[in-house]
């Protein structure tokens, strides 16, 4: 029986999930094929079909929950936004999104810890926390950082701490600011960036 294009899709968009999961939970050695297709409930024919090897899955799942969260992250902010409320607000939403919604974690996480041990991805890694970099740091008005600190070291350093959210949300989660906290804790992060 023939698949439509629709069935097709989602069974892709399936594949792209569980593969997230399988990386994140057994690195980028230990995710195989098999695995991914049994978590996906399909044939390993129907993986190889879509996703000729682990680096081609890997960067279609990170390219397409990227393009997913990256719009939530940034909701509602631009230019003629206040710089400070803009990072204070980012920083809260992300790190709401790793301590509520499983399935950011594992994308931050896959990003983060499992894209840089992938052999001929490791220019990926840097890809969509570049493209912050790129949107965070003309909100930067200069002059506005911290002494010493260029508008791009000052975007580096927030992308640098949102990798280090990353890392406590995955091996120290109750290390995260709490709800209580969380947006005192981020203001002063901002602070520190852009006194």
């Amino acid at each position: 029986m023939r698949r439509t294009a629709a069935q097709a899709e989602l069974t892709r968009l399936a594949l792209l999930d569980r593969a997230l999961d399988a990386f994140e939970e057994n690195g980028w050695q230990g995710a195989t094929f098999d695995d991914i297709a049994r978590r996906a409930g399909v044939t390993r024919g129907a993986l190889n079909h879509h996703f000729k090897n682990k680096a081609e899955l890997l960067t279609a799942a990170l390219d397409h929950g990227w393009s997913i969260y990256g719009a939530i992250l940034f909701a509602d902010f631009g230019e003629g936004h206040d710089p400070r409320e803009f990072l204070r607000s980012m920083l809260v939403r992300y790190v709401q999104l790793l301590q509520t919604d499983p399935k950011f974690r594992t994308l931050a996480c896959t990003t983060v810890m499992v894209v840089p041990e992938a052999s001929g991805l490791t220019e990926y890694v840097a890809a969509p926390l570049d493209g912050w970099q790129d949107y965070v740091a003309p909100l930067i008005p200069e002059g506005l950082t911290a002494p010493g600190l260029s508008v791009e070291a000052s975007s580096g350093l927030l992308l640098t701490i949102l990798q280090g959210f990353t890392v406590t949300a995955r091996n120290r989660p109750e290390a995260l600011p709490q709800a209580d906290q969380l947006i005192a804790a981020a203001a002063a992060v901002v602070r520190g960036i852009l006194p």
